[in-house]
Formats: structure tokens, sequence, C-alpha cells
């Protein structure tokens, strides 16, 4: 379902991209609602934000706004930089599982191996 937001960008409170809720709307430049929020694809832990990530709504799938691409955030909405057109091209989000050098095993058989990363 695509809505059209004319006013969007006015009277609502800006937050931080720590406080992005799920489903909320992803609005484009040009006013029209392409998508809702999935995931903030971000290291909490390193304060960085990579950017978001939302279902579209024609294509279905999940895609990844990049960082620079994010106007701003509300409590309400997602507002991007870029219009409806140029939101449908962004790349197919993929997750990434990270995993980083460290102790595995149990008790005294410890030893150095992969282990998976909080991130």
């Amino acid at each position: 379902m695509r809505r059209s937001y004319p006013g969007a960008m006015t009277h609502e409170v800006e937050v931080s991209w720590r406080d992005v809720t799920a489903h909320c709307p992803v609005i484009a430049s040009d006013g029209v609602e392409v998508g809702h929020v999935l995931d903030v694809a971000a290291l909490p832990n390193e304060d960085i934000f990579h950017g978001i990530v939302f279902r579209h709504h024609l294509i279905g799938h999940p895609y990844l706004v990049p960082a620079r691409d994010v106007r701003r955030i509300t409590e309400r909405a997602v507002h991007l930089s870029v219009d409806s057109a140029s939101a449908a091209r962004y790349e197919r989000f993929h997750p990434q599982h990270i995993q980083r050098l460290g102790l595995k095993g149990q008790f005294f058989w410890r030893h150095l191996g992969w282990t998976d990363s909080p991130e």
C-alpha cells in the first residue's frame, strides 16, 4: 500500500537511530511511503550507524538504506533524502554473520578458534 505524506516534515520530534521502532513507515523525499522498518544496521557498542533495513511495499524484499540517505528519523517515521523511484533501486539486504577469533570449548579444553560475535 502506497500512501502519501504531504506534510510529513512538520511537527514531528526527531529521535536517534537507537530509537527507531520496528514497522514504522519509511517515507521517501517525495512523500510516498515506500515500506516499513525491519531493523537497524548498526554496531551499537561502537555507536556506528550503517542504515535502515526496510521491506519495500512494491517489491517485498528487505533493502538497506545507507545512513547517508536517511534525512531524519522521527518518533513516527524514517524520512529519506531520495525519492520513491530511487528507493526502489537499493541493494537487497543480506544479513551478515560475524565471527571473531577467540577462546572456544569448555572447562580445561579451551582453545583458540572462531566464535560468534554479538554484533
